[in-house]
């Protein structure tokens, strides 16, 4: 996919390129349901009033301590064959926001699970399909939470395994507990080229962006227009001696550094802070002439279902250069133009047996880890959630009206 902008004074034409790929699984990885059972479905072809008969609503204020919107059976609502758990703009419950959720009244076990689902059009959005003994927790037992994806506009999947029986204290004091959270984009390049028509004159450069998750930023390029005091044409001014480097700061839980984004290397990155905007500027103590930007981002999975695919691909972007009395923005991609995932049907699945928890997406698995926690029955959930602290973007009015979408959830157990 090769996006053409132009900005508004019509001096440089810019060239992103951001492949769409999807090959997150061979054939050998798909999931073949002719070797399972339906055990259990909804398929929501009945009227509204309906959906009580299977299903439980959520009524008043959420007590999570991230989540802004109180949930309520009136923003649960089938129409056509298709449930739709709707966000909207209201102080209710306490809360500013209101959205949908729903559990099954039945309870599940070892299986294979799949929903059909359109994600919320807009950031800020938690377009959930997961797992979690409403039921109550056995002797025994675990109180084990399976996000089968927690989405996030446009095209982010998250999966987690969490284990919230066996807490621990952190030197910070902070209480917490074993999980496995992962942010999967299976749609996009790591590689993003942006072209001058024109070459600029700068001192400063740099990339800011919504992105729900941290950025991973392997390499960032700027290369010279022409020869100068130090360097060639062609040259990767980042890696100037004098070059500064400012960002929003570090994931403290990877070992990441701001300088890692131009070390030349591809085997380091810098690693964002995992909430709030992000950005990365690049300055120098003069004028530097620049044809080109580029950088990597994601990480690169080393293990599982999908060694060699990159994670954690950026959503969106503005690059802008210094012109020495204000920013001018060059180039803006968002990831939705390559895959949106409000405007499309998707399936997502886990199997899930005493051994391993495999992740799917339209039936190819992408995804797998061992199962350690969680072996006792389950209740399934659907809900939208509204977001603080920038964990899934920026809230903004643009999330009143949208709605996540559920056409079918489906339970099966393994043919013997």
């Amino acid at each position: 996919m090769r996006i053409n902008f132009l900005n508004g004074i019509g001096q440089f034409m810019i060239v992103v390129a951001a492949m769409a790929t999807c090959s997150h699984a061979s054939a050998d990885g798909d999931i073949d349901l002719s070797q399972w059972t339906m055990k259990w479905n909804d398929e929501f072809d009945y009227s509204n009033d309906d959906l009580d008969k299977n299903w439980i609503s959520q009524n008043g204020p959420t007590e999570n301590e991230w989540v802004l919107s109180s949930r309520w059976r009136d923003n649960a609502v089938v129409k056509d064959g298709v449930l739709y758990l709707l966000s909207k703009k209201e102080s209710r419950g306490g809360q500013d926001w209101t959205t949908g959720n729903v559990w099954t009244k039945e309870t599940f076990g070892y299986g294979y699970y799949e929903a059909r689902m359109k994600y919320a059009g807009a950031y800020g959005t938690n377009n959930s399909f997961w797992l979690w003994p409403k039921q109550g927790v056995g002797e025994g037992d675990k109180a084990c939470e399976i996000d089968i994806n927690e989405g996030h506009f446009p095209n982010i999947i998250n999966t987690n395994v969490h284990n919230w029986t066996d807490t621990y204290t952190l030197p910070s004091g902070r209480v917490t507990h074993d999980d496995d959270q992962l942010h999967h984009t299976l749609h996009g390049s790591p590689d993003h080229k942006v072209d001058l028509k024109r070459p600029v004159y700068t001192r400063k450069v740099r990339l800011t962006s919504n992105n729900p998750a941290s950025i991973h930023v392997s390499e960032f390029r700027v290369v010279a227009a022409e020869p100068g005091e130090g360097y060639s044409k062609g040259d990767n001014l980042a890696v100037l001696e004098g070059t500064d480097i400012e960002t929003n700061g570090v994931f403290e839980e990877l070992p990441s550094k701001s300088v890692y984004a131009i070390d030349g290397r591809e085997n380091t990155r810098w690693v964002s802070k995992k909430h709030g905007p992000k950005w990365l500027e690049l300055s120098w103590d003069k004028e530097v002439p620049v044809s080109q930007i580029e950088f990597r981002n994601g990480w690169l999975q080393e293990y599982g279902a999908s060694k060699g695919e990159y994670r954690n691909l950026i959503s969106d972007y503005n690059i802008e250069y210094h012109d020495g009395s204000q920013w001018v923005s060059v180039a803006k991609y968002h990831a939705k133009e390559v895959a949106d995932y409000s405007e499309q049907w998707h399936r997502y699945g886990l199997e899930w047996d005493e051994d391993y928890f495999r992740f799917y997406f339209d039936g190819e698995l992408f995804y797998e880890m061992r199962n350690n926690v969680c072996f006792s029955d389950t209740t399934i959930l659907l809900s939208l959630a509204i977001l603080k602290a920038d964990i899934a973007g920026p809230v903004t009015e643009a999330i009143d009206g949208t709605s996540m979408k559920v056409d079918w959830v489906r339970y099966y157990t393994k043919r013997q």
